[in-house]
């Protein structure tokens, strides 16, 4: 089991400000190259400031490395009947009538190089996050975007693949919070 502290991106700018998180983020690497690191770097703290998600870093205690991070913000999905989910599930999906539903979006997910199995802490400490939303106002789909080589990895997590998304580069995944 891996230690790790998971502190909200909003108390680290408050406690450590911009210039030291910008440093710890410039070490971070993920166990995949991808726009995933770009995001901790340059996005995410103008994304929390605008309110448009919310950050979590996971840290180790031991050497206050970054090991994973996760964000969640709320986006809309249109999801139309022939996406190839059931049709029980599409009943459950609160849909409006031009197929669009709310969900949250676990927009960004990444674990460090030398931390496998890490990437399932990290989505169980998002879905907590989650549910402790659905708890105050609702909403109980959960939408993640990942790329071809993610779609099993995240449907062993309890993910359903939806579509691709309109740029067609990204796999629309959606679980049901119950």
């Amino acid at each position: 089991m891996t230690d790790y502290v998971l502190l909200k991106l909003s108390s680290m700018i408050s406690d450590y400000g911009e210039e030291i998180l910008g440093r710890m983020f410039a070490d971070y690497e993920s166990v995949y190259k991808s726009s995933v690191d770009d995001f901790l770097s340059k996005n995410s703290i103008p994304m929390e400031k605008r309110g448009e998600c919310r950050t979590y870093i996971a840290i180790n205690p031991n050497d206050s490395k970054i090991i994973g991070f996760f964000s969640i913000g709320v986006r809309c999905l249109q999801i139309p009947d022939g996406c190839g989910l059931s049709k029980t599930m599409l009943r459950k999906l609160n849909r409006s009538e031009d197929n669009v539903a709310q969900a949250y979006l676990l927009g960004q997910l990444s674990r460090a190089e030398g931390y496998k199995g890490f990437g399932r802490i990290l989505i169980d400490e998002a879905l907590k996050k989650i549910k402790e939303a659905y708890e105050i106002v609702g909403c109980r789909l959960v939408r993640i975007d990942c790329t071809d080589r993610l779609i099993g990895y995240y449907e062993e997590h309890g993910f359903h693949y939806v579509k691709k998304n309109a740029d067609k580069d990204l796999n629309q995944m959606l679980m049901i919070i119950d």
